[in-house]
C-alpha cells in the first residue's frame, strides 16, 4: 500500500501541474475559470478571515470527503463498475475504469487527465487484489491531509 500512497503523492505534487498545463494548452476552453481556483479563494486574507471559526465549513468538508471518497468514487467505480467492466474489457478493465473515472470529473474539466492517472493508481490495487479497501485507504489519506489543512484554516492558523 505504501508504494501506491507515494505514487499518488508524486503524481499530485509533481505531475499534475505539467499535465494540466499541457491539457489546457491543447483545450483552452477546458481551463479553470479565472478567480474560481481554490488557490485564489484561500489566497485571499479576507476569505481566510471569514472561514476562521467556521466549523460548519470543516464539517461540510469532512462529510463531503467521506461520502465522495468512499461512496461515490471507490464503491461505485471499484466495487460496482469494475467487476462489470471486466466482462467487456477483460484484463484492461482497470484502465477503462480509470478513463471512466477521469470522465466523471467533467465538473472540473482541467483535471480530467490527472484524474485518469490517479484513477490508475486507485483502480489497479482494486483490480489486482479484488478489494476496495486499498483504494479507500489511499484516497482517504489524501482526504485526511486536506481535512487537516481545512482545520488549520478554521482554527486561523493559515
Amino acid at each position: 500500500m505504501v508504494p501506491f500512497l507515494v505514487a499518488v503523492a508524486v503524481v499530485a505534487l509533481l505531475l499534475d501541474p505539467p499535465i494540466e498545463n499541457a491539457w489546457v494548452s491543447v483545450f483552452p476552453f477546458l481551463a479553470e475559470l479565472e478567480g474560481y481556483s481554490i488557490d485564489v479563494v484561500l489566497g485571499s486574507q479576507e476569505m481566510l478571515q471569514q472561514l476562521e471559526g467556521a466549523w460548519w465549513f470543516f464539517a461540510l468538508f469532512v462529510i463531503q470527503a467521506a461520502f465522495n471518497t468512499i461512496l461515490a468514487e471507490k464503491l461505485l467505480f471499484r466495487r460496482v463498475l469494475l467487476p462489470e467492466m471486466e466482462g467487456v474489457f477483460g484484463r484492461g478493465s482497470w484502465v477503462a475504469n480509470s478513463v471512466l473515472f477521469g470522465l466523471y470529473q467533467v465538473h472540473q474539466p482541467w483535471e480530467i487527465p490527472n484524474s485518469v492517472l490517479a484513477g490508475l493508481l486507485y483502480t489497479f490495487p482494486a483490480y489486482r487484489y479484488r478489494s476496495t479497501w486499498m483504494p479507500i485507504i489511499i484516497h482517504s489519506a489524501q482526504s485526511v491531509y486536506l481535512a487537516l489543512l481545512v482545520l488549520g484554516v478554521v482554527l486561523g492558523l493559515a
